[in-house]
């Protein structure tokens, strides 16, 4: 069996004796999510983060490595000594890394295994990267599938340091698909939050068991779904105008499988019966690509601080996650606003830069 962490107290196989240390998994995350991302991983081990998009822990847990949440995607690290890709064919190579595939496979429920294998590298399309492919793909007796394979490998250069040979990393996906890409989530709904940004989020957010949670625009209700696998508030309440939202959320909370009672509302918030005393409120609202209009929207964000100054308890701490930075800005700005920004916290996925702002009220300290 191939060690999987740099664990002092785990003995080395002959073939990883030979090739280098112990392999780490390295955490594809989110520019904005990288910190966070590291704090969930310390609990399997040590982490370094390498850059605003990747993060390294040393660990043995590989089944608790496939189930980060704040992170993009995870990858079983190999680095093999080498100067050229061609080397990586070489029959002790080719060994351990078989090995290592094999015990991704075993990891995986019998219902759920990979069913191909797809090398993604520079190159990949020569012949040396192919039959790297197709020798990887039978080690674990899978057919090579380079659109669709879901054990996903990438080969790459080892980032060098001074006086370092040189090296090549060997990253195999933990999972069929990326972390990001939540089992619960089967609905397709248009619009929904990144379920990654939203763990961050969540957790940025701070909220206990002892808290009363609102989520002023909930959508399909990521929010309060990912926030079930941090802790369950006391109540938690989603409110959303559409029903079709409504009904994709009330989905996603039975595939979730979470303890913890959601009340599903659909209507207005700014109108509807609700009983306050939320000690957090959260809301993602329309910014005007799929849904909502850029021209009203700083009424809406303005509109949905007052009601949010009507229905937190004392002390209740708001988050609204905006791509409209501007607009959010003039609202907090002005006089008539109840609410300040205790900080704000930037992500960045494809293209969008959306930004947290937790914000408390002007007169609390």
């Amino acid at each position: 069996m191939v060690p999987t962490g740099p664990s002092a107290s785990t003995p080395t196989s002959a073939p990883a004796r030979a090739l280098g240390p112990a392999p780490e998994v390295v955490l594809e995350v989110l520019d904005g999510c990288a910190e966070l991302a590291a704090q969930e991983a310390s609990a399997l081990g040590p982490v370094r983060i390498i850059g605003s998009t990747e993060a390294v822990v040393a660990t043995d847990d590989l089944t608790g490595a496939a189930a980060l949440r704040r992170s993009v995607a995870a990858y079983l690290c190999i680095r093999i000594p080498a100067r050229r890709p061609q080397e990586l064919l070489e029959t002790s190579v080719m060994r351990h890394l078989g090995q290592a595939l094999q015990r991704l496979q075993q990891l995986r429920p019998r219902s759920a295994r990979f069913t191909g294998l797809r090398l993604a590298a520079a190159g990949a399309g020569t012949p040396v990267m192919e039959r790297l492919a197709q020798e990887l793909a039978a080690a674990v007796d899978l057919p090579v599938d380079a659109e669709d394979g879901d054990l996903l490998v990438r080969v790459r250069p080892a980032a060098r340091t001074d006086g370092a040979p040189r090296a090549w990393e060997v990253l195999a996906r933990l999972t069929t698909r990326p972390l990001s890409t939540r089992a619960w989530r089967t609905v397709d709904y248009p619009g929904a939050v990144n379920a990654t940004i939203a763990a961050c989020v969540m957790t940025l957010m701070d909220v206990s068991g002892e808290d009363e949670l609102l989520d002023m625009t909930c959508g399909s209700g990521t929010l309060l779904i990912e926030q079930s696998f941090l802790a369950a508030p006391r109540r938690a309440v989603g409110v959303d105008l559409a029903p079709a939202a409504i009904e994709a959320a009330r989905a996603h909370q039975r595939a979730a499988r979470r303890k913890g009672r959601i009340d599903w509302i659909v209507g207005d918030v700014l109108t509807a019966d609700l009983p306050g005393g939320f000690t957090r409120i959260v809301a993602n609202p329309p910014w005007g690509e799929i849904h909502g209009e850029h021209v009203t929207n700083q009424d809406l964000l303005a509109s949905l601080l007052a009601r949010a100054d009507e229905l937190g308890a004392p002390g209740c701490r708001v988050g609204i996650l905006t791509h409209e930075i501007r607009r959010m800005h003039a609202v907090l700005a002005d006089p008539a606003c109840a609410w300040t920004a205790v900080d704000e916290h930037r992500f960045f996925q494809k293209g969008h830069h959306p930004r947290l702002f937790r914000l408390r009220r002007r007169d609390e300290p």
